[in-house]
């Protein structure tokens, strides 16, 4: 038997990450469009802008965001993820 209201915090949790982080890579982008799938070298990011959506999120989320962890691929989701 699952508790559902334990898996029902944890997605929360993981959603409300995943919006801090967008919340950045928007302002550091000034993309107010992008989504959480969004990949952030596919819409004008460079290495000094991932560097400073890392430092943020990592500041915001409270964790060390290693940028190894993101395999390549620059989103909120998977920056939110690597801050587990």
């Amino acid at each position: 038997m699952t508790d559902t209201a334990a898996s029902t915090t944890v997605v929360r949790a993981e959603d409300e990450h995943i919006d801090q982080v967008l919340a950045i890579i928007r302002a550091v982008l000034s993309r107010p469009d992008l989504g959480g799938d969004d990949d952030v070298m596919d819409h004008g990011g460079t290495s000094l802008s991932v560097v400073r959506i890392l430092a943020e999120a990592g500041r915001v989320l409270g964790a060390d965001i290693n940028p190894r962890d993101l395999a390549g691929s620059v989103t909120a989701r998977s920056v939110a993820g690597a801050a587990r």
